[in-house]
């Protein structure tokens, strides 16, 4: 099993690499993935996404969206999580959740499922995401989806937050056994 944690910062910051790393970063976000390579040439595995409010944050208040990156030799197959809302497009798992949670809380795990191609072989890297949806102000009112907006009178103001909280994983693909017979 490998774990890899990084957290939002002003300038995006990320980690890489077993056990873990970047736990202790300041702010809003922290992302972690975790799979359970290494991955045999032809078979199956598992990454989870984990979205946790920081320590001493705000807490998650905002809905939040995952967008993790899959590379030629890993294909998703299948993305879930309580309360999220998941769908796979070009190898990229994108998921998003309005749940909130407290500082130090996480949200529901997601669990992505790949299939691993038979002509993969080495170390291949996967990279993710997390950021507060950005969403529109109206006149001091929440605007959804501010595209749909009919009023244009009113200037809107964007807000985006803090940079993402970015994370990048490497699993190990192993030759499948030969078999003999």
């Amino acid at each position: 099993m490998t774990v890899v944690t990084a957290a939002m910062t002003a300038a995006a910051a990320t980690a890489v690499g077993p056990p873990t790393s970047g736990a202790d970063l300041p702010g809003d976000l922290i992302l972690t993935t975790v799979h359970d390579g290494p991955f045999e040439a032809g078979g199956t595995g598992t990454f989870s996404i984990d979205v946790t409010a920081a320590p001493g944050s705000a807490g998650i208040t905002r809905p939040t969206e995952v967008a993790y990156h899959f590379p030629s030799g890993l294909t998703p197959v299948s993305a879930s999580g309580t309360g999220w809302r998941c769908r796979i497009t070009a190898g990229i798992v994108g998921c998003g959740t309005r749940g909130l949670v407290a500082p130090g809380f996480q949200l529901p795990r997601i669990t992505v499922g790949v299939a691993v191609s038979r002509n993969a072989s080495g170390t291949l890297t996967a990279s993710g995401r997390a950021v507060h949806a950005v969403h529109a102000v109206r006149d001091g009112m929440d605007v959804v989806d501010p595209s749909t907006a009919t009023d244009t009178s009113t200037e809107t103001a964007m807000e985006t937050g803090p940079a993402p909280a970015t994370v990048a994983s490497t699993v190990q693909v192993v030759p499948a056994p030969r078999r003999t017979g």
